[in-house]
């Protein structure tokens, strides 16, 4: 019984890895995080790497006998995304955002609500102090370094700039006018203010370096380092002079900026370009409450000759106001010629006022680089995979006997159970490839009762009535005959000539078209019917997905 167990379990990796195998190939070997989505495209688990292509594939290369709910977990797995940063210290920050988010079902679950930690200098008080938050306030008076990775690291740099320069920690307002010396000003030698023993100028001055410092600008630390040192070992404090070149080199590593959380509560996007000679990807980073909260990217088919900054124009002016929300601010790599008008534009749409800003230096630059980075990467997985489906298009050209390779291709689908809560998905392939910004839902409006016939026509019409976007040189009905013919009148009905139509019956895949009785002739591994199959599999799940999140809601709803 054992032997056949391991048997089904080797026999069903096999197919896993056949299943998932060309994903896999996409990913590329740079630190960041990966998140694993199941066939309803709910997040399974979130995890980081220094190199992500080593660690995705280690899941699907052993049993992991000894954690059985990774072997569960993969079992489900049908879809991975990947988004690189620029080291592991990043990986790891976003990780744990992207799980508070997401509360993934294989993650360990959190119950705390703790935030990553930040140095805090308060200045309107008579003598300015630094401490460690974790929490943020709007006042004016008030400066935020970091974050940290743990309430440690943000205290061992605190308490080298405290023996550096004198500065004070403290998580209360401090004294003044003291008769002694505080304890820390005492053992290092610095003057205490807190006593009167140096002015309130000097020590401003010694806050401003400390500040320096912490805002990564460390040009003259190196010589002050060295002046404190040589006075520490004047009197004799060789342990002291020790302690301070250690502590110079530990706060070093642990104050690394960090690109995928910001230093203020700020709502943005932060737009970046990566393009080759033939496309171009655009890379939207959405940063809400100072964090990463998700990506979006959109790829733009021949830009040849185009430059980033005319690529960015038009995504901006055609694109971008179609998405959901527009947060006032957004950040660009290159200002554009005509920005304030595209910010009127931008502001039209939303319905209050955008800045378009021009990433130059801080944090800002840093998540647009970010979004510059990932963008590459997903324009480099699209090259690779260029060839594999442009074979699939042109089998699929031959087969139907089309006048040119359909470059846009969708597919609609109906979804129900029984008469409750029907729904259509319309799902898009660009150059053989899925385009899920293109992919659409539809709440069925003029149908009553269980009529899939009378479905196909409602979403077919409303598709093709959506003139905001281009429209597909080939679409594919989920069904058989009688599908397709319900979907050819809605096409008539439309006007639409250019548009060729299909439709695609199950168990065996076979293919029909308008005004032919039987199925078009194909080998059963014809790359062309595999590549329809793929586009009517994934609009499947799109659908089914949608009508289980309206089941599900439903449910909710009659059990209050």
């Amino acid at each position: 019984m054992g032997q056949c167990q391991r048997t089904i379990t080797l026999f069903s990796g096999i197919l896993l890895w056949m299943k998932i195998s060309d994903q896999l190939k996409e990913i590329p070997a740079k630190p960041g995080i990966y998140i694993f989505y199941d066939e309803t495209d709910s997040v399974l688990y979130v995890g980081k790497a220094i190199n992500l292509r080593n660690r995705v594939r280690s899941y699907f290369s052993t049993t992991h006998s000894d954690r059985p709910w990774i072997a569960v977990m993969i079992g489900l797995i049908k879809r991975i995304e990947t988004t690189i940063v620029t080291n592991e210290l990043e990986a790891l920050m976003l990780e744990s955002t992207l799980i508070k988010q997401y509360l993934p079902k294989f993650n360990i679950k959190l119950t705390d609500d703790k935030t990553y930690p930040f140095v805090k200098l308060s200045r309107g008080e008579l003598i300015p102090r630094f401490s460690i938050v974790r929490r943020r306030t709007s006042k004016t008076d008030e400066h935020y370094f970091g974050p940290y990775l743990s309430a440690r690291s943000a205290q061992f740099t605190l308490e080298f700039l405290r023996d550096l320069y004198g500065i004070h920690i403290s998580d209360k307002p401090l004294q003044v006018n003291k008769t002694r010396a505080c304890f820390h000003c005492q053992l290092t030698g610095h003057p205490c203010p807190c006593a009167g023993e140096i002015s309130q100028e000097a020590y401003e001055e010694k806050v401003d370096k400390a500040t320096l410092f912490l805002r990564g600008k460390r040009k003259n630390i190196l010589h002050d380092l060295q002046l404190e040192m040589e006075r520490a070992a004047e009197t004799k404090q060789f342990e002291r002079a020790a302690k301070l070149r250690d502590r110079l080199h530990a706060s070093q590593q642990i104050t690394t900026p960090q690109s995928v959380i910001s230093t203020h509560n700020e709502d943005y996007d932060a737009l970046g370009v990566f393009s080759s000679s033939t496309a171009a990807v655009i890379c939207v980073t959405h940063i809400r409450d100072g964090r990463v909260s998700g990506q979006q990217h959109f790829f733009v088919e021949n830009s040849s000759g185009e430059s980033d900054r005319k690529i960015l124009r038009d995504f901006l002016t055609m694109m971008y106001p179609t998405l959901h929300t527009i947060p006032q601010l957004v950040a660009i790599s290159e200002e554009l010629e005509d920005q304030q008008l595209i910010e009127l534009l931008l502001s039209q749409q939303s319905g209050r006022r955008v800045e378009l800003r021009t990433a130059e230096r801080g944090e800002k630059l840093q998540i647009v680089q970010l979004s510059t980075r990932n963008a590459e990467s997903k324009l480099q997985q699209r090259l690779v995979n260029q060839d594999k489906a442009f074979e699939g298009l042109v089998a699929l050209k031959e087969l139907l006997g089309l006048p040119e390779i359909p470059e846009r291709i969708e597919a609609i689908d109906i979804s129900n159970l029984g008469a409750s809560e029907p729904v259509g998905a319309a799902v898009c392939f660009l150059y053989g490839q899925p385009e899920k910004n293109e992919y659409r839902r539809y709440i069925i409006k003029t149908v009553q009762g269980q009529n899939d016939f009378a479905m196909i026509r409602e979403v077919v019409s409303r598709r093709l009535s959506d003139t905001s976007r281009p429209l597909p040189d080939l679409l594919v009905i989920d069904g058989g005959p009688e599908q397709l013919k319900f979907a050819v009148a809605a096409l008539n009905q439309s006007q639409h000539d250019s548009v060729r139509i299909i439709s695609l019956a199950k168990k065996p895949d076979r293919i029909f078209i308008p005004d032919r009785k039987t199925s078009v002739s194909a080998k059963r591994l014809n790359k062309g019917v595999l590549l329809l199959a793929r586009i009517r599999d994934e609009v499947h799940r799109y659908g089914l997905s949608f009508q289980r999140a309206r089941q599900r809601k439903k449910s909710l709803k009659h059990s209050e």
